[in-house]
Order: structure tokens, then sequence, then C-alpha cells
């Protein structure tokens, strides 16, 4: 690219300098105005705020009937049934309770006005602020404040600040509340605890992974008058409370009308994943982090936000409602991407809920690494070295099926090993189990891991990774599909009784999908085998004599990449999505259309039912075109696009799906649908379309929104010549585009004008 050209379709491109994020704060608040506690756990969701260490749910700070309060933190995983591992409930660091003359404060009490909770998407700050009359009268002005800090994986603050309309006797307490679960399940064991009258610390561990959790608080209250005056509260009575699993430290004091008091808690969250004497620690960071005091976190907290949004922000100009979408969609992904540790990486849900049990699925490498690919190389870098570490679980796999080389688990949790339950609870008939064959045959997440790798490379030019975890990855994974691979009597190899990329169709053989990204990684690690012996021939030894790649297996590999099985072509170019799919019913295309239906196809028909149907989850042959274009004439995408889009359940299916819509509608000329696609996935967790993010963020669906608009609608893509090029073509109401990219380290904004 020239640092300003014009660019076919009506559009001026510009390169420029980075710069601070903009523009009106609406582009980065989300705001609530009135408190709906039917809806507390979507809220509670889309409000999670975090650092890349931890996070924590929206949950109130007093607590509310029907909530689900949970904080998640890296690595602290736990056995669970069925499901294998998930990671265990943090103990409540968050909760501050608050009584004013013996009545205890809470919204479903007495009478709330003058509502309004915010998270600004700038600095991960959350705030909510009301006015309560108690039963008895009492009027409180109330503003609850956190934030979870950016620039230290451990450091978390929450604050009160209270005023009173008339003198009322306050009663505050700050608990450490280990008293949590997993949807019934209890992981942590207290161990220890301990409460003063500033200070308190709990520490426990998980139930069969022996995991210290240690958390520790210190407290500070400061009454604040009109005149800026620091007067000291009245009758002020500070006291321990040392409940079991629940260590808190209170204050009782006599308020005065017009004096805000302002209560805060400095908290430390370790674990014995991050430090030999997490308690220890805990207790010195929070010590220090009370020292700092509250501003002097919360700048260091904006500073490393500043840093963030400087190299990853996206600016739409035009689309109000498409921007804080997208805005918020990168923020719940920067808030679970691991930022100090290669050894976890971001699950099907973030850490924002219960859902999926935390495991890391394809979603990640597919849908949510591109955005930090090109923007934050190192934390895609932590995130595939988690693939690295995983590859003694891939290689237990392969072996465990007869197999060579290293087949990633469909759902990874803390070390590779497959965690994906063979049994699970009928979601239609409750009394019955239903087998899922996913761990097992959904064979393509092997290919995605590599394609990720690849994709990184070739946009960051980080040969070190290559070199000591990345060509592992890619080999060790080719001659899984080589060994998978079975001949046939026709002269060509198989991959029989796979799970269906669209996860609707189980058990077919020659998925589109699978056998194009499986021949792809084939061609690629040959490709890297040359790159290998030509330019590193001592590590290129090294591997082959640790890994077994001989000459005879490499020819091997070349065979099974030249003569996988793809299945035909049908009328006008469209690709089959496996053996035997032409021949399945036709769906009614209004009926799968029509907006009077409120459940997946898959619940309206049943597992065996929608699997004699055309009828897809997500798109399979169309990610396949998105992933592969180069295996795709314009004609073939086009036909494949027309096709496949009429079949898919847009509205109820995957929530992967949408955004990837969005962008093989873009290239196959249709912006209309594309930005229809691309709003059914922006609205997916704000406004709660699936009715399903309570359970947590569709981590994949914030991912794949970002990749609509930068590489679909901003057309951004790596070019055969290993440069980066860009094709716009943007919905009319978008005015403007920019966005921010890093590649081969140099940081960059992409400026896209409508002319």
């Amino acid at each position: 690219m020239t640092t300003s050209q014009p660019a076919p379709g009506g559009y001026r491109i510009t390169l420029a300098a980075p710069r601070p994020p903009a523009g009106h704060p609406s582009g980065w608040l989300l705001v609530e105005d009135h408190f709906d506690p039917a809806r507390q756990a979507h809220a509670e969701t889309i409000f999670t705020i975090g650092n890349g260490h931890h996070c924590v749910r929206g949950s109130l700070e007093e607590s509310h009937p029907g909530q689900t309060p949970a904080a998640f933190m890296h690595r602290a995983w736990d056995a669970v049934p069925l499901a294998v591992s998930e990671l265990a409930n943090l103990p409540q660091w968050w909760g501050v309770d608050l009584w004013l003359d013996g009545q205890r404060f809470g919204q479903d009490k007495g009478q709330v006005s003058a509502y309004q909770r915010s998270l600004d998407l700038r600095d991960g700050y959350l705030q909510r602020s009301l006015t309560w009359t108690s039963p008895a009268g009492a009027v409180a002005e109330l503003v609850f404040e956190r934030f979870v800090d950016r620039s230290h994986p451990a450091r978390a603050a929450v604050r009160l600040s209270l005023k009173l309309d008339r003198p009322t006797q306050v009663r505050l307490r700050c608990p450490l509340d280990a008293r949590v679960e997993n949807q019934g399940l209890i992981h942590l064991d207290v161990t220890g605890q301990s409460s003063g009258t500033d200070r308190a610390w709990l520490l426990a561990k998980t139930r069969t992974t022996h995991t210290q959790v240690a958390v520790a608080a210190r407290v500070a209250l400061a009454g604040i008058d009109p005149s800026g005056q620091n007067p000291w509260p009245h009758g002020l009575v500070q006291q321990a409370s040392d409940a079991d699993s629940a260590p808190a430290c209170e204050r009782l004091f006599q308020a005065v009308p017009g004096i805000t008091y302002r209560l805060t808690k400095y908290v430390a969250i370790q674990s014995s994943c991050d430090h030999d004497r997490p308690l220890e620690a805990a207790c010195r960071i929070a010590s220090q982090a009370a020292e700092l005091g509250w501003d002097q976190l919360a700048r260091a907290n904006t500073r490393a936000w500043l840093e963030f949004w400087t190299s990853s922000d996206v600016v739409i100009e035009g689309d109000p409602e498409s921007q804080l979408a997208l805005r918020h969609a990168i923020f719940q992904l920067a808030i679970a991407a691991p930022q100090w540790t290669g050894r976890a990486s971001i699950g099907a849900k973030t850490l924002s809920g219960f859902g999926y049990h935390h495991h890391v699925f394809w979603d990640t490498e597919i849908f949510m690494l591109p955005l930090f690919t090109f923007t934050q190389p190192q934390v895609a870098r932590k995130m595939l070295e988690y693939r690295h570490y995983c590859l003694e679980g891939a290689r237990a796999k392969a072996r465990a099926a007869g197999l060579r080389g290293a087949a990633f688990a469909w759902e990874s949790a803390a070390d590779g090993a497959e965690a994906t339950p063979k049994w699970l609870i009928d979601p239609v008939d409750r009394t019955k189990l239903h087998r899922v064959w996913s761990g097992e045959r959904q064979l393509h997440i092997t290919a995605d891991i590599a394609y990720a790798v690849m994709q990184y490379w070739r946009a960051t030019g980080d040969d070190g990774f290559i070199l000591e975890m990345g060509a592992e990855i890619i080999l060790d994974g080719a001659s899984f599909w080589a060994s998978a691979a079975q001949p046939a009597a026709d002269g060509r190899f198989h991959l029989r009784s796979v799970v269906a990329a669209d996860e609707y169709h189980e058990l077919v053989d020659n998925d589109a999908f699978t056998n194009l990204m499986a021949a792809w990684h084939l061609r690629t690690a040959l490709d890297l085998v040359a790159w290998l012996k030509a330019r590193h021939p001592r590590r290129w030894s090294y591997l082959a004599g640790g890994l077994g790649l001989w000459p005879d297996w490499l020819e091997h590999w070349d065979q099974v990449a030249s003569h996988l099985a793809i299945p035909k072509l049908g009328p006008g170019g469209v690709l089959e999505e496996f053996d035997g799919y032409f021949g399945l019913n036709t769906p009614q295309i209004s009926a799968l259309r029509s907006p009077n239906r409120t459940r997946s196809v898959q619940d309206l028909l049943g597992r065996a039912g929608v699997a004699t149907t055309q009828v897809v989850k997500q798109p399979d042959v169309v990610m396949a075109a998105y992933l592969l274009p180069e295996l795709f004439s314009p004609a073939e995408l086009r036909a494949s696009v027309d096709y496949y889009d009429q079949r898919t359940d847009h509205e109820h299916g995957s929530s992967l799906g949408p955004a990837i819509s969005a962008i093989m509608a873009r290239r196959a000329g249709h912006l209309d649908l594309a930005f229809r696609h691309f709003q059914r996935a922006a609205r997916t967790d704000l406004q709660n379309v699936r009715h399903n993010t309570g359970d947590g963020m569709h981590g994949a669906s914030a991912g794949g929104l970002w990749q609509a608009v930068v590489l679909g609608f901003a057309g951004v893509h790596l070019t055969s010549q290993g440069g980066l090029s860009a094709r716009p073509a943007l919905p009319p109401a978008w005015r403007r585009l920019e966005v921010n990219l890093t590649f081969h380290g140099e940081a960059k904004r992409l400026v896209i004008q409508a002319t």
C-alpha cells in the first residue's frame, strides 16, 4: 500500500500512524438505565470486566436474588463430572454490604430511582449509580465503582460512595466470600482465612487439582464534605468479622447529611499457578495497592488500556450501533486473552460465564485469534504457545486412535487432553442422554490450529516461534492426517465418519471443509519441510528425527494431499458438503427464514431428523471458501455462497456462522445481505438474540465480528507475495472506517474513506 491511494469502488485508502483512541463517549459506553431482574444473567455477562488474568461478571456488589455471580482465573481448573474439567468459580472479592439504621440495602428492597449502570470500554471501568430510599425512609445516593487492573495481573479495586439525607447509622461490610459454586458443584475448600480491622485474606484449594487460590483485601474509609475537607466519620467503629469461609472488615459510623463517605476495597488474587506462595504474594500486592491508592491504580489501568486501544481500535463513522457492538466485542476478547501465560487460551464463552465449562475449541484459532494476530501479536503468540503446550495431549489422543502424529482435542482444558464428554443430557428430552461424537470424530480442529499458526507467521514474520514451536505443531498434525486418511479401491484417500463442520450432520464421509483443510495442512507441512531444509537444516534434522519424518513418510504425505477425496461439484459449480449431501431433503426456504421460528431446526426436527435435510447449522463449504479462497473460482464461490446461504440456520443455529456469512456474502457481491448477517452477529450478545448470553459471551461471534469488519468490509488480506492489501466495500451508512493493524512488527492505521 502507498501512503494514500484511490481504491476500486469509490474509496480512498490512507495509511497513517496509530493514534490514541478518540470519538464521542457514546461510542465507548455500554449503558443500562433500568435494572430488570429477569435479564440480570444477560447483564452480568455483557458487563464482565477483567485484565487477561482474571475476569468478574457484572454481578451486583450487594447481591440480588436470582443472580449468577462468578469470577474466573486462567489455569484454575478442577474436575467436573461428564465435562471432565472447568475453571473454578473464584471467591467473591467484589462484595460490599450496606445497612442503614439496621436495614440492609438491596435493589429488591425499598425504592430505587435514578438508576444507571455503565461500562466504559476505554478503561474497563464499571459504575452503578442510584438513589435508594430505605423502607424506613432514609434516602441514600449510592455510587458503586470497580475495575480490574490491566497493568497488573493480580490487582482489582471496588469502591462505594454514599451520601445520606439525614443522620443515619451506617454499617458497611467488605467480605471475601468463598461460599461459591459452579452451577451446584463446589470446587473450593477453604484452608485458611483471617480478618482484621483493615485487611482480610482467604486461602482455598481446588478439590481435585489442589490448585491454591489466594485472595487478599485492604479496606479504607474516608469522608468528604462539600468544601473538599475529609472529616473523620463520626463515632467510627472498625472491626473484623471472621465468619466461616467469609472473612470481612466492617465499618460502623453515624453518617452526617451532605457528607460523602467513600469505602475502598483493594484486592489481589493469586494462585499457585502464578506464584509458589500465592497467599504471601496476594497480601503483599493488596497492601501495595492500598498504599498507591485508587487514583494511581486507576491511572495505571487507564494507561494500559490506552496502549491496547491505540493498536486495536476500529472506528466506524455513520453507524453507532455497529461501533459500540464492535468495541464491546474487542473489549470482551481482550479481557479474556491470556496476557501473562502461555499455558491458557480463550474458551468458547471467554471468562464471562459457565458455558462450555471454559473449554477451548476451534472457535479460538479460527474466529478469535485473528484479532490478536493482526493487532496484539504478543498475545496471539501466547495463545499459540498454549497449543504447543497441549501437544502431548494431542499425541496421546492420536495414539489412542491407533494413529500417528498429533490429533488436537476438540475441547481442550488444562493440558490438551480430550475434554469433550462422550454423553450429554438431551436438551429436548432431558430424560435421555445423547452420544457426543465431536471429541472422537470432529477432526478438522488439527488443521484449524495449523492454519492459525501459518496466519500468525505470515502476519508477524516470527521465525523464532516457528522454529521453537510452530513447526512441531504443523508437522505432527500432518502426520495425523496422513495416518487418518484411508486408501480405497477408487485410488483416493478418504476421511470417513467425521462430524462435519456444520455440526447438524454427523458421521459423514469426506466432509468438504475437513478434507480441504486436511489437504491444505499436508501441502503446507511439505512446504515447511522444504523451508526448514533450506534455511535451518539443523533444526530440521532434530525435528525429523524426533517426529519420525523419514523420506518415505513425507512421500506418503504428498500422496494423501494429492489424492484426498473431495466431494463433487454440483450444478452451477456448487461444491457438495459431503458425500451424499445433494441427495438429502431440500428444506422449505420460506419456513427456514420465517421470523415466527424461535428454535433451531435441530430442536424442531431432532438430531436424527435434521440430519436427513440439507439444513446446515453453520458454514462448512462456505467456511472452506473463506479460509482457502485460492481453491474456488469467482463463479464457484458465488454459486456455493448463494446455495448454502439459503440452507443455513442463521437465526438459531450456531453463533459462529453470521459473521463468516457476512464476509462471504460481501465477497460474492451481496453487500446488503452481508450487512444483514453482520447485524445479526453484532446483536448476538448485546441484544441477547439467541437467549443464552447469560451463559457467557459468544467469543467466536465477537472475534468473527472483528473479522467481518476488517477482513470483510475493509477487505484486508495477506497477499501471495507476503504483503498486506485491502479491497474495501463498505455498507452504505459507513462514511469512514479506521482499522489499526500490526504487520511484521509495524503498527499502522488504515483509513478508508468513501469518496
